[in-house]
């Protein structure tokens, strides 16, 4: 018999949400008790929009398994996504009318997690705005929630931003019963005059709470991070979040990105900011740069690589499967051909006993770290594709971690499903590939062959990375854009 849960997570992730709800359904009604499958109810019912439902279900879940670490975080989550009683959920922190102490309030769920295009946009707002803060839960990618994650993540930032980590505040959820969580700022709220945040999934899950308080809000509304075309659950989040009186602006990286908010939520331009690209950590790299070594004259290997987070069991949102694919055939072609892979990836991911001896997993790294990594690095490979986790998910072209690999002097080889390159000049500043992994091992075997072409690649793509994607070209609008904001409330 099929697993109901596996089926179920399938269903949903592919747009039919309601016969997911079905078929969790018929299997409750075998197995009443088994809290899995009232939570994952619960996730199904949310993706049809029906939040109230969803958490009633969650609830269950809490119910028949009190020390589930899941149960208990989509529970204390939801009640605060979708709180009954908004008043007493957030009480710790104020109430509207408060006098603001401070400018700008950055809101989060992952930070100070080090992922790269939090770490620096973040850092650089609050260097910039010396009053503002950052209030984050930071929880740990596909892990359950746990307060401790934030502890872990503050001293890691701390080693980056010494300066900064003093303007990083705990969030801290308190389950006070099955309908309530109340909220907490571990030493003390600062109310701003503006909240910002990136990611349509925490305009979503602070829209209550700004709106409880009365904070104005802005965010940026990346790919990825819950945002999904033609997706109905993503607009239904959308919706609520762009009809709210406390709305403000919302800045868009992509042009794909802005002609939908306009077509699909009806935003008048004005409320609408397009700056192409992402921010990353440039002047971290920079700093931890070691001089590039290039083969045969400085090593004696092809160094290529895979980099980045894995949202699903196997990596192959990612495409981390078409990448070890791809491997395989390079492997037999190039005898000094080495693979790497960075991040929450090892041996048990997926089957790679065939390239013994010549794979490496180093595991989770920060960018200091990569940095030095990079050095040794000839290619990077970033195969990802739309639509896997969900219908309608997307990444970016390129990913955060081929955009730091590329101003590292690594070549870029990535996919572009959605065609969103506006910025890259292909086969000249970097290669775009098909997904294929035949084909991914024919376009990067033609440059492995050929070392100086290769490296041409590289620095030319070194080159237009800096200039596109550097702090200078990306933080001044953004700062620009919040002082606007700010000036006005």
């Amino acid at each position: 018999m099929n697993d109901p849960i596996a089926l179920a997570e399938g269903l949903r992730n592919s747009g039919r949400a309601d016969d997911a709800v079905e078929i969790l359904r018929r299997a409750i009604g075998a197995e009443p008790q088994r809290a899995e499958l009232w939570n994952h109810l619960g996730l199904a019912l949310r993706h049809a929009c029906a939040p109230a439902e969803a958490m009633d279900a969650f609830r269950e879940a809490a119910r028949l398994d009190p020390q589930g670490r899941w149960t208990a975080t989509n529970l204390g989550f939801g009640n605060l996504r979708d709180p009954i009683d908004p008043a007493a959920a957030f009480a710790p922190l104020g109430r509207r009318g408060d006098v603001p102490e401070i400018s700008l309030g950055i809101f989060c769920d992952r930070f100070p997690h080090t992922y790269g295009f939090l770490l620096s946009q973040y850092s650089n707002l609050l260097r910039h705005f010396g009053d503002a803060r950052a209030y984050s839960f930071g929880r740990r990618v596909m892990e359950p929630f746990a307060p401790a994650q934030f502890a872990e993540a503050l001293a890691q930032y701390r080693g980056l931003a010494p300066e900064q980590a003093g303007q990083v505040v705990q969030l801290r959820p308190e389950v006070v019963s099955p309908t309530l969580t109340r909220l907490h700022a571990v030493g003390g709220f600062r109310r701003p005059r503006l909240a910002y945040t990136q990611f349509a999934m925490n305009a979503d899950l602070f829209l209550p709470l700004w709106e409880e308080l009365g904070i104005p809000f802005a965010f940026t509304l990346n790919p990825g991070g819950g945002f999904r075309l033609d997706n109905a659950y993503s607009d239904d989040r959308l919706a609520r979040v762009f009809a709210s009186p406390w709305f403000r602006h919302v800045i868009v990286t992509y042009s794909r990105t802005r002609n939908y908010v306009c077509r699909r939520f009806g935003l008048p331009e004005d409320k609408v900011t397009l700056i192409q690209g992402t921010i990353v950590v440039q002047s971290l790299l920079q700093a931890h740069a070691r001089p590039k070594r290039r083969y045969p004259a400085d090593k004696d290997s092809l160094d290529i690589c895979f980099a980045g987070l894995r949202y699903s069991p196997t990596g192959a949102d990612k495409g981390y499967d078409r990448f070890i694919a791809a491997a395989r055939l390079l492997a037999a072609r190039f005898p000094k051909l080495a693979v790497h892979v960075v991040g929450n990836f090892d041996a048990d991911t997926m089957d790679v006993g065939d390239l013994t001896g010549r794979i490496t997993f180093h595991g989770q790294r920060d960018q200091r770290w990569m940095a030095g990594f990079f050095a040794d690095m000839d290619a990077i490979v970033s195969p990802n594709v739309s639509d896997f986790l969900a219908i309608g998910a997307f990444d970016g072209f390129p990913v955060t971690t081929c955009i730091e690999a590329g101003m590292c002097g690594v070549a870029v080889f990535a996919t572009d499903p959605l065609e969103l390159n506006e910025a890259l000049t292909a086969d000249a500043e970097v290669v775009i590939i098909d997904a294929e992994p035949s084909r991914i091992a024919d376009s990067l075997g033609a440059y492995l062959a050929n070392p100086e072409r290769l490296y041409t690649l590289a620095a030319a793509g070194q080159r237009r990375f800096h200039a596109h994607w550097g702090e200078a070209a990306q933080m001044p609008p953004r700062i620009a854009l919040l002082s606007r904001l700010l000036s006005a409330e």
